[in-house]
């Protein structure tokens, strides 16, 4: 496939509807086709979100939500995934239905369960449901996106009988009316953001129970961008200008979002998903009632093509100035090792040409920037950053690489702990060709600037032990995993792992810190995201040696999402602010799907 063809989409700015003491979105997920691969190739089918008022803004990656500290956002979400008929869509990708699930075809008394089959069954092909979760955000659990809190499309042909909820959408939906004034009307959900969290990179995505790896697969996910307040710098200070309304074409954009994502394709064009547990291991069965290994489902998918904004290996033209990126790994289950290099097929590790200047994570700037070479990240985790390209002689070539693994990340360095990714594919993401410089750079060097004050969390009044671990088959010797687990560890330190629907195990106070050690019992890292909180990372242990680890410079900061490395204990402080129900879970997207995902609930029982 011809590489840095096409250039590099800036994403605009989503249209609001208005301003009436909030800003008012209504945002639909709709199918449409959009031109992922170079020009020539065949068109790509997706799902997307975009302004319902306005079609020509639905787009994969969604058009960013520009929000400001302490004003309201309002967000009616809107399941369009009906044909031009009104009839429902099935899934783009193919969908197991032995998972513990959303499962609309099980009725209101087998929604969000695990069905039974009698024999293997194919890829279910029924309405598909959806609930957009605001990752990073700090809001109530009406507004959180909930597994269970998912809907189906308004659409015409449900099948008789099926739920057209998930178990929590009604609660929530009341609980919401009765705060905002606002009903949630069938094939939506309306949920307030109070914007009251530092200023910093928030994204969203889908978070149906069983089906969040395919739904953001087929393209659903954004940028939501939060200004002002006491954590953000001075207009000016940083590269600029972002994306506004109302920008006239040609307008030359210093902060860019930048969404990172493995795919596959067919040779039609279309999105390639394994539709086969044998693509992942060999494993051709037996399946139900023979084994208790999903038929579909693969512990993780690694794609063969890299996608930035929604195009592949595109490219970008840059001045000799400093630019903002705000990087995103929005891969299912890939962690990326990004460097910039002169050479996208030099010999891994390959020494970085220009330096990176790290200013915030995922809950705003850090306390200090921090120089790097090169930005680990794992799927989740994003990277506010300033690259200086001042000293860049015009018309040259500069490559962003990947020297992330092909595979489970497990730490370590490249080259002598794991081989890095194919430099010719997914060891290659994007292409930079600096140009002559077209205005002034009045923006502060990022060596001389001061960032916004930080407060870290105060002393914690509980520990808590929470356990990663992976099952393989209970039948079949040697077969696995077959699910991966959060849990607990008993008094003498054992695992106890729990599945979604285990009772809640983590019930803390309103307004109380405490210290979570995640214990990695398995052989791969996990990025653990936590709902509804922004968290430190206290330290990390070695196991048996307990060698403790202070966290790296750049998780220095603020954090939604902690990679928590093998035969390790990761210490996280959490503090939180926010009653009711809500979710942590491995943000490998394939773990999170088949049980590697548990509710806490914050206040009283």
């Amino acid at each position: 496939m011809e590489k840095y063809v096409t250039e590099l989409v800036v994403p605009p700015v989503m249209p609001m509807d208005s301003q009436a003491g909030r800003d008012i979105y209504t945002i639909g997920v709709r199918q449409f086709r959009q031109q992922l691969l170079p020009p020539g190739r065949p068109a790509t089918t997706v799902w997307g979100y975009g302004s319902t008022r306005h079609p020509d803004t639905f787009h994969y990656p969604a058009f960013t939500v520009e929000a400001q500290y302490g004003r309201a956002v309002q967000v009616g979400w809107v399941n369009e995934l009906v044909d031009a008929g009104g009839r429902y869509l099935p899934h783009l990708l193919p969908v197991d239905p032995t998972l513990h699930w959303a499962n609309p075809l099980g009725g209101i008394a087998r929604r969000d369960s695990r069905p039974t089959f009698t024999s293997t069954p194919g890829p279910y092909r029924g309405p598909v449901p959806i609930v957009t979760h605001l990752h990073g955000g700090a809001n109530a659990e009406e507004s959180d996106g909930y597994a269970e809190a998912w809907y189906l499309p308004d659409a015409r042909g449900l099948p008789r009988g099926c739920a057209r909820f998930g178990s929590f959408y009604e609660e929530f939906a009341k609980k919401s009316e009765s705060r905002f004034g606002v009903p949630w009307r069938p094939g939506e959900a309306v949920f307030h953001y109070a914007n009251r969290s530092r200023a910093s990179t928030l994204w969203f995505h889908d978070h149906a129970l069983g089906i969040t790896r395919l739904n953001v697969y087929a393209g659903m996910a954004g940028f939501y961008l939060l200004r002002g307040g006491p954590s953000d710098l001075e207009e000016g200070i940083l590269p600029g200008p972002a994306p506004r309304l109302g920008d006239p074409p040609g307008t030359r954009y210093h902060e860019i979002p930048i969404v990172i994502q493995d795919r596959s394709f067919r040779t039609d064009g279309s999105l390639f998903y394994p539709p086969s547990r044998a693509l992942f291991d060999g494993f051709k069965g037996p399946y139900v009632p023979g084994s208790d290994i999903a038929p579909i489902w693969a512990p993780e998918y690694f794609g063969t093509a890299m996608v930035t904004n929604g195009r592949t290996w595109p490219v970008l033209a840059v001045e000799p100035r400093r630019y903002r990126f705000r990087f995103l790994n929005g891969c299912n289950a890939r962690s990326l090792i990004l460097k910039i290099v002169r050479d996208p097929l030099a010999r891994r590790p390959a020494s970085a040409a220009l330096a990176v200047w790290q200013l915030g994570s995922e809950g705003g700037f850090l306390p200090a920037p921090v120089e790097r070479e090169q930005l680990l990240l794992a799927p989740a985790e994003r990277a506010d950053v300033v690259v200086d390209f001042t000293s860049v002689p015009a018309a040259t070539e500069l490559y962003l690489i990947n020297e992330g693994p092909d595979a489970p990340f497990a730490g370590g360095t490249v080259g002598s702990d794991f081989a890095a990714a194919d430099p010719k594919t997914t060891g290659q993401v994007m292409k930079f060709v600096v140009a002559p410089l077209a205005g002034v750079d009045t923006s502060t060097p990022p060596s001389q600037l001061t960032l916004p004050r930080f407060e870290p969390l105060g002393a914690a009044e509980l520990t808590r032990k929470v356990s990663l671990n992976e099952l393989n088959s209970s039948g079949l010797p040697h077969v696995g995993p077959r699910q991966v687990l959060l849990g607990t560890l008993d008094t003498r330190g054992k695992p106890k792992p729990l599945g979604w629907d285990a009772p809640i195990t983590e019930n803390p106070a309103l307004g109380s810190t405490e210290i979570w050690e995640i214990h990695n019992l398995t052989k791969d890292a996990h990025p653990i995201h936590i709902h509804e909180v922004q968290f430190q990372i206290v330290d990390r242990q070695t196991v048996p040696s307990g060698t403790r680890r202070a966290p790296e410079a750049w998780e220095s900061g603020f954090k939604d999402t902690a990679l928590a490395y093998p035969a390790a204990i990761t210490r996280v402080k959490v503090r939180f602010g926010q009653p009711g129900r809500y979710m942590w879970h491995c943000h490998i997207l394939e773990h999170e799907d088949n049980e590697m995902m548990r509710p806490f609930r914050v206040g009283p029982a």
